[in-house]
């Protein structure tokens, strides 16, 4: 899908070459904080690693998904692939 966004000349020259990254961005954010996308879905649409995006969140005010329960659930993975 291609969207196209309409902005005021004036305001699209103080954006400069930046509109179109801000704009993806904009998006992203959006997606993901509605539930929308996943951080796999944001990474692909953003052409970032796992890492960058989590930092990408982290830059943005948004709180990682990872609850206690996400910990303890790798930690016995970590066990068991350990004892294997």
């Amino acid at each position: 899908m291609t969207v196209t966004l309409e902005i005021p000349e004036e305001l699209a020259r103080r954006l400069g070459p930046e509109a179109t990254r801000m704009s993806r961005e904009a998006l992203a954010l959006e997606a993901h904080r509605q539930g929308l996308w996943t951080e796999a879905e944001l990474a692909r649409f953003l052409g970032l690693t796992r890492l960058a995006v989590d930092q990408f969140l982290k830059d943005h005010g948004v709180e990682l998904a990872y609850t206690w329960e996400d910990l303890e659930r790798e930690r016995e993975l970590h066990r068991r692939l350990a004892d294997s």
